[in-house]
């Protein structure tokens, strides 16, 4: 399942697996990278609403946080 143009999730009988999408310098063929292993999708998804927020470089907290929250919620009503 691809979340947004950079990441997916698999899963098998054992793991749940996001990938980051990467494109090499050397060529342009796209690879998917495993960045993270879970137990359950809603913990990767978790892992993934905080990997948006350290991306942001967290300029406007109050607005970061309160996102956080509202996915965590949805996720969690899941």
């Amino acid at each position: 399942m691809e979340i947004g143009k950079r990441y997916k999730i698999e899963s098998d009988s054992l793991n749940v697996t996001v990938f980051k999408k990467t494109i090499p310098r050397n060529t342009k063929k796209e690879n998917w990278k495993a960045i993270g292993y879970f137990a359950n999708v809603k913990n990767a998804l978790m892992f993934l609403v905080d990997l948006g927020v350290n991306e942001t470089g967290l300029k406007d907290l109050r607005t970061v946080v309160n996102k956080q929250e509202e996915l965590y919620k949805l996720i969690g009503e899941l």
